[in-house]
């Protein structure tokens, strides 16, 4: 392969994560454990709830005084069906499937047992009123709607009519989700959050079943604000977890920007301990608390961080920053910016003779752009999703080999013009990833679904949807964010002679 780079073209407007396109906030890795008290913006204090074992809650989760209902996690609307919830005063209360519930101490009764009947659908969540518990979904059809970056679509060969492939195959050759016909349609958010609320208010005005969110860390905090003023079922990409105390409408099956930033941590503890470590990271309210959580399980682990500098966004020249962790002896560095400016940073680096071992997300837009570059030495990343590689089934990709198999074959059929095998090949794969646990979530809906009983399926979700997900869990933590493990992922030589992005290690969740 040779060492040459090419030139990576952006829109004139500037660069953006990964165009994102990705539209969908389920999880391609998500995972069980409850959020941790540094994911929760510095635990209660801060309004996060602390972490509890399985199956239970905890104080200020959704615990309740004795004889009373347990609601089950913040705002649910009624008592989850199946959970035991430990309560401030030593009490214990116990939510049967049939939604009687029971309080006790030390085994013994205390207070009465309250009979719930559930909401006129049969659900047991209360979140959405009668009026709003069946906005967008009828006999015949599901609508929803995406806020995403489709403005920087052409930075990776890709449209929004390419992202429906999934639902396609879904509508023709099952009659779509017990006979409703599944639409998705898309709002551009500029990749800003002033936009990304124009576009959520655009889909909300269509009358959707749920509001999807793009890849974004500035936007979604913005709509997550907006969802709860306007009671909008809301399902979102990778944010913080910090600003979410209280709310009841926006839930996220991909790991928190939080959990993000201390997988990189652990990335660089598995396999650069005792290098020096630099970071040049994103100036940015929303970015700032992935940093935190990297320095503070760095500290732990002992690793030795020797520089650090921010950038604007779209700053466009890199050379200061380069040059700080070049001059600071930085063996590694870790690339806190979306794909599109990680790309530009590694370019100029190289331009700047500097070659450190860097982390980043991985897209094969960057490992295809800098093509020979990215692998002396090999990139190392860390992702929300599994990473694909048209036509490969070895290499580390066996463990979900069916999905890939299953993911050409739909846009062989579909969507034939499609380059999987480009830079944004991975892209459709993983909003692919996304849909299919989506699907499989509408179908443990049933074919009475509203929005009430769907929630009623995402706080009892506890279950892997699919060969190329992880662990989806909403029943510990918050109830609103299921996602913990994360994909570590290193460039390579693809079958194809493309430098693509393969496994390393797959599912990693919170540091012991």
């Amino acid at each position: 392969m040779p060492r040459t780079t090419r030139r990576l073209r952006l829109p004139k407007s500037g660069t953006a994560l990964l165009a994102a396109v990705a539209l969908s906030s389920i999880a391609a890795c998500s995972s069980a454990p409850a959020p941790s008290a540094l994911e929760q913006g510095g635990g209660a204090a801060d309004g996060g709830a602390a972490s509890s074992a399985p199956g239970t809650t905890v104080p200020g989760a959704g615990s309740t005084a004795p004889g009373s209902v347990t609601a089950g996690s913040p705002g649910a609307g009624g008592p989850v069906a199946g959970t035991t919830t430990k309560n401030a005063d030593g009490t214990v209360t116990t939510v049967t499937k049939d939604g009687r519930t029971t309080t006790t101490r030390n085994g013994k009764p205390v207070g009465t047992t309250t009979t719930r009947t559930g909401t006129a659908s049969g659900a047991v969540s209360t979140l959405f009123t009668a009026a709003e518990d069946k906005i967008g979904i009828t006999d015949t059809q599901i609508n929803m709607c995406a806020h995403a970056a489709l403005t920087y679509g052409p930075a990776f060969n890709t449209t929004d009519k390419d992202f429906n492939v999934f639902w396609e195959a879904i509508n023709t050759e099952k009659g779509g989700v017990f006979g409703r016909r599944v639409n998705v349609t898309y709002e551009n958010d500029d990749y800003k959050a002033e936009t990304a609320l124009t576009a959520a208010r655009a889909c909300n005005a269509k009358g959707i079943f749920l509001l999807l969110g793009g890849i974004g860390f500035d936007q979604i905090p913005a709509v997550r604000n907006y969802a709860e003023d306007n009671h909008i079922f809301y399902m979102h990409h990778t944010a913080t977890i910090n600003g979410t105390k209280g709310q009841k409408y926006s839930f996220s099956e991909l790991p928190t920007v939080e959990r993000t930033g201390e997988a990189f941590a652990q990335l660089a503890m598995s396999k650069y301990k005792g290098k020096k470590i630099g970071i040049i990271k994103r100036d940015g309210l929303n970015w700032e608390p992935g940093v935190v959580a990297f320095k503070a399980l760095a500290k732990q682990a002992g690793l030795k961080i020797v520089a650090e500098k921010k950038v604007a966004a779209n700053k466009g020249n890199y050379t200061d920053e380069i040059l700080a962790m070049k001059n600071a002896g930085a063996e590694v560095v870790w690339a806190w910016e979306n794909a599109l400016i990680s790309t530009q940073i590694i370019v100029q680096a190289k331009r700047q003779a500097y070659s450190p071992n860097w982390l980043m997300f991985p897209f094969n837009l960057t490992s295809q752009t800098l093509e020979g570059d990215a692998l002396s030495p090999r990139l190392d990343g860390v992702a929300m999703f599994s990473p694909y590689s048209k036509g490969d089934y070895g290499n580390g990709f066996q463990s979900y080999a069916d999905d890939i198999k299953l993911f050409e074959a739909q846009y062989a059929k579909y969507k034939p013009n499609a380059d999987l095998n480009g830079v944004g090949g991975d892209l459709l794969f993983l909003n692919w990833q996304a849909q299919k646990a989506l699907y499989q979530q509408l179908l443990d809906c049933g074919k009475d679904c509203t929005r009430n009983k769907f929630v009623d399926v995402l706080l009892a979700y506890n279950k892997r949807p699919s060969s190329s997900s992880c662990k989806i869990d909403f029943t510990t933590g918050d109830r609103r964010h299921g996602a913990q493990e994360l994909n570590f992922s290193e460039t390579y030589v693809s079958p194809s002679g493309k430098v693509n992005w393969r496994p390393a290690k797959l599912c990693v969740g919170p540091a012991a």
